[in-house]
Parts: structure tokens; sequence; C-alpha cells
């Protein structure tokens, strides 16, 4: 008998509205799993909660989407999404919504296509360099900071040895004088 899994890998977050279709609605990826997505029907993929890895949104690119970010996926696209948590944070599920967009009229499927190729092609790059740097300055900031208590240890340390060196080649006499007064030697 197959072992059964303690939790399963797809399931829906609430009961889906009878006035949606049955796929519609708020679903739970658990982590260490993937899902394959090729819908019928165009429909845009929203990350409710947590960051997934997506792969197939376009030709020889991943996306990295997370909570607020949405995809249009169109009839037929191909796309592999998996969760994808930072090391440190939870192991919960990612919460995602796919919600099926009415068709365009044929007339409109150009200007659609061009809207999604500069979704695909600028947009979210765009937003990924942004978040990136936005990371990369937190980072900076932050070894700025260790850089600067770093210094300031350095600092101390040197003014000890000095002080220590000083006080190891004055008389004996001149140790007292030199604690009361400040000397420098």
């Amino acid at each position: 008998m197959p072992a059964r899994p303690l939790v399963p890998p797809l399931q829906p977050c609430a009961q889906p509205s009878v006035h949606r279709r049955a796929a519609a609605g708020c679903w739970r990826l658990a982590p260490g799993r993937a899902l394959s997505l090729e819908p019928r029907e165009s429909g845009v993929l929203r990350i409710a909660r947590g960051r997934v890895w997506l792969s197939g949104a376009a030709p020889a690119q991943d996306l990295v989407l997370q909570a607020g970010d949405a995809l249009a996926v169109a009839v037929g696209q191909h796309v592999v999404l998996e969760p994808w948590g930072l090391p440190g944070e939870s192991d919960a599920p990612v919460l995602f919504r796919w919600d099926h967009v009415a068709p365009q009229p044929h007339r409109h499927q150009a200007r659609t296509r061009a809207a999604r190729d500069w979704e695909l092609g600028v947009v979210q790059p765009l937003q990924e360099l942004v978040r990136a740097l936005a990371g990369a300055g937190r980072a900076v900031g932050a070894a700025a900071v260790q850089v600067t208590a770093a210094a300031g240890r350095l600092g101390a340390g040197l003014a000890g040895f000095a002080l220590g060196r000083v006080m190891a080649t004055a008389a004996p006499g001149e140790k007292e004088v030199c604690m009361k007064s400040g000397c420098s030697a």
C-alpha cells in the first residue's frame, strides 16, 4: 500500500463560489510540492501568501512571484510553480488564487499579446530588479553597520595596545605621572 503524504500537495483555501467554475478560487500548495498548470481557459495566477518559483512563464525565463504578484496565463501555456521560501522562513504553504479571465475578442488579440509580451519581457523583470536592488541595499547597509562596529573595536584595541606599550616602556616613577596626567611618549 503506497504511503499517503501527511499534507496533500494542493488543497482549496475555501469552498469555491457556486458562481465560479470548480477550478477557480484560492488554493494551498504545500512546501516541497510542485504544480504543473496548463489551463484550458486564460486566467490570472495571484499569489496571496508566500513565494513561488515559476518556470515556463516565458521562453527560457523563470520568475519568482511573491504575495501580491499576479501573472496572466494564456490558454495552453504551461507553467510549473513550486513554493520557494527563503532560509529561515516558516514552511507554511503558499496560498494562491486562480481566476478565469473572459476571452478577449479576436480583434484585440494583437494588443493583448503585445501587452503580455510587455508584462513578461519588461515589467516583471523590472520588478525583480527593483526587489533585488532593494535587497542589495539592505545588505550593503547591514555590512556598513558591521564595518563601522569593527572599525570601532579595532580603534579601541589599537589604543589599548599603544597605551600598554607606553606603560611598559616608561620608567617606574613615570608610570604614576603618566597615569595621573595622561602623558604621551
